[in-house]
């Protein structure tokens, strides 16, 4: 679908939407005016495609997006699959599927990727699940979706934040809000593109991604355009180098979520309780701006214990399930 058609893309959305938000306790799906803007103003990093399936009566009965990474993990595509609740088992999302097909083929990727939401203590197959088994995907990763009503009081933060600080002398933090200070942004630029392989992510197939200055100014650019603002802190070691980061954003689209987007500690810096002082302090900054009442969500795999006990100091309760699936060859 042509992404200037804007009847059109706002009938893709309404069904895309209400496919990713169903059943969710907290639904968190891009707004329309995010999305628009990842469309029409593409960068040199990913392709993003939008694609739909109509019924007998023209109306939109299925919609599906593509993720297709450019400079990085050009072996893999990503698609997300939703059909109206009154379409389904009618064939529009297999008739999708097949477009994913078609599509991986063009651009010459061996792996499909997805992702599922799925409720906390579910023991059986949901639609989504079994509709990603019977075109050989198998689950890859495991992550748990997280909550944190903010704001967190002063004297709470004041609290992890002196905790923390006792395992880091001679760090310092440092904070910014939607441009990275020229003076960091070769070293920030580094840490991003270490997190794929620094994070767990089970056995889906992931590398390194390409992260340099340039790449840095496209998503501050591209974020700013969609309405997102970013709060980052960085972990300054004690010879100069970062040591590590966490970044949180608000859109205006969006204005009642917080996203926890990368929290990465280097693996020489670990065990200074740094994931605690960054996210402790990140969050006083962001309340700096945003003192009212606001939901935080974050991911993490359950593998990843030291991040999910910082989460647990924060107060983040867990919500629902979240799966990587994917097929190789």
């Amino acid at each position: 679908m042509d992404p200037r058609d804007t009847e059109g893309i706002a009938a893709w959305y309404d069904v895309f939407r209400a496919a990713m938000d169903e059943g969710r306790p907290y639904p968190v799906t891009w707004t329309l005016e995010e999305l628009r803007v990842s469309l029409l103003e593409p960068t040199e990093y990913a392709a993003k495609e939008i694609w739909i399936v109509r019924n007998e009566t023209q109306a939109v009965a299925g919609a599906m997006f593509l993720d297709v990474p450019l400079k990085d993990n050009t072996f893999a595509l990503s698609a997300r699959i939703g059909v109206r609740a009154d379409a389904r088992r009618q064939g529009y999302g297999s008739a999708l599927a097949q477009a994913i097909e078609e599509r991986a083929a063009y651009y010459g990727r061996t792996v499909v990727q997805a992702q599922v939401d799925i409720p906390l203590g579910n023991d059986t197959d949901t639609p989504a699940q079994a509709f990603a088994r019977s075109f050989g995907l198998t689950p890859a990763n495991f992550e748990v979706h997280r909550v944190l009503e903010l704001p967190l009081a002063e004297d709470v933060l004041d609290k992890l934040s002196e905790e923390a600080a006792q395992h880091h002398e001679g760090y310092h933090l440092r904070s910014w809000q939607d441009h990275c200070p020229d003076d960091l942004v070769d070293a920030f630029a580094a840490l991003q593109a270490s997190f794929n392989l620094e994070a767990p992510h089970g056995e889906l197939e992931v590398e390194a991604a390409v992260w340099d200055a340039d790449r840095v100014r496209s998503v501050e650019n591209q974020s700013l355009a969609q309405g997102r603002h970013g709060w980052m802190t960085v972990a300054i070691a004690p010879d100069g180098s970062l040591a590590g980061h966490t970044e949180l954003y608000v859109g205006k689209h969006d204005p009642g979520n917080v996203f926890q987007w990368g929290t990465l500690v280097s693996p020489a810096h670990r065990g200074h309780r740094l994931g605690l002082a960054l996210k402790a302090h990140n969050h006083r900054e962001l309340q700096r701006s945003h003192p009212e009442p606001l939901v935080v969500h974050t991911w993490n795999g359950e593998a990843n214990t030291a991040m999910n006990a910082v989460n647990a100091k924060l107060g983040f309760r867990p919500v629902e399930l979240h799966e990587e699936w994917q097929r190789s060859g």
